[in-house]
């Protein structure tokens, strides 16, 4: 008996070794969706969604491995292990990750990573409306689109979790790889040469796609210091352009970034430093916070990010000082009466909002 459990013990693997598994398979259905893309964008979508499963679920298994079950509370090593027990949705897996592990996935990453397994869902139990998505030329390319969406998403979230740290080349690799989806993109980028030179003749900018890397992005007039810049190309970037002046009183030069780059570290024109704090100063102009005006003062929240009271007012608009995502309105959540970027869920005093649990949870049946 003794040397049963024995041997069953040691057929566990670590957390260590688990987390090692699930992302090197994460990246191996990577690079299989990706090799295989021209050959069948449908088996390739189907691989995609399966690697952003497994980077999510090896991010949640780092806060402990009972988190990948359907029902934690009724966990099994030995079922884990064993591969009979039911594990989380991606959904699910973003939401524990949100509430338990305070990791929050961008909104925008979130509707692409869900965009692509609707798609792989529709392929797998849906064939005939699936394989209206791949059809010709068009179909691919929407394909193209998703992958260089997710792709970035999945990148960003993958360089800002030090737990993925020891995997910079598989990354870098990946990245290399899908340069190749560029190909499929020509077309729609050739297809609006003409919009983009009208735009750069009447004076406007035009910058480079961090989705598909084309020079697609049509930078808007500033209002203020913001201005929309959206890819024309792959239209998964949404985003917008910062302008400040450089807080050095002897340079005074124009900075920009996007929202999707964030503030250079120092001015590229006199070098000096530039701070967060320096550039939600710039981007400021709500009025201070006094004893006179405390209770009227309402603190945002930003669901982009996860950010706490990080967004500021700019105007007539709003900014998150962390993202950098803007919206011309807020929210206030019945429950918590905090703030929130965007707006609120219908029903918030119930649902709560992306900080909070609502009160549904007294209503429910014991």
């Amino acid at each position: 008996m003794t040397n049963s459990k024995a041997s069953a013990g040691a057929a566990f693997l670590s957390e260590d070794e688990l987390f090692e598994a699930l992302s090197k398979s994460a990246f191996e259905f990577l690079t299989r969706a990706i090799d295989e893309f021209a050959e069948s964008a449908k088996f390739s979508t189907v691989h995609f969604a399966i690697a952003i499963e497994l980077f999510l679920k090896a991010r949640l298994m780092r806060e402990h491995w009972s988190l990948l079950l359907d029902k934690p509370d009724q966990a099994d090593k030995a079922a884990f292990f064993r591969g009979d027990a039911k594990t989380v949705t991606p959904e699910q897996t973003m939401e524990r990750l949100r509430r338990i592990a305070l990791v929050t996935i961008p909104q925008s990453s979130r509707e692409i990573f869900g965009l692509i397994a609707t798609h792989r869902n529709k392929m797998v139990h849906f064939a005939h409306a699936g394989e209206n998505d791949t059809d010709g030329p068009n179909g691919v390319q929407r394909i193209a689109e998703e992958q260089c969406a997710g792709w970035l998403a999945l990148r960003t979230l993958l360089a800002e979790w030090p737990e993925f740290e020891d995997f910079q080349t598989d990354i870098w690799q990946i990245s290399v790889r899908m340069e190749g989806h560029r190909t499929y993109l020509e077309t729609a980028f050739a297809a609006k040469a003409a919009e983009l030179q009208s735009h750069r003749d009447a004076g406007g900018r035009v910058i480079h796609c961090p989705s598909c890397r084309f020079e697609s992005v049509k930078v808007e007039d500033h209002i203020d210091a913001v201005a929309e810049a959206n890819c024309v190309v792959c239209r998964f970037f949404r985003g917008s352009e910062i302008a400040i002046d450089c807080p050095n009183e002897d340079c005074g030069a124009p900075i920009r970034f996007t929202s999707y780059d964030g503030p250079p570290s120092e001015c590229p024109t006199c070098n000096e430093a530039l701070s967060k704090d320096e550039v939600a100063a710039a981007l400021d102009t709500g009025d201070a916070i006094t004893k006179d005006n405390y209770f009227d003062h309402v603190p945002i929240n930003c669901p982009h990010c996860g950010g706490y009271h990080t967004v500021i007012e700019h105007h007539d608009r709003y900014v998150c000082s962390e993202c950098f995502a803007v919206d011309d309105t807020y929210g206030i959540c019945g429950y918590c009466s905090e703030g929130q970027l965007g707006g609120v869920p219908e029903h918030s005093s119930l649902v709560g909002c992306e900080f909070c649990e609502g009160n549904a949870g007294r209503y429910s049946d014991d």
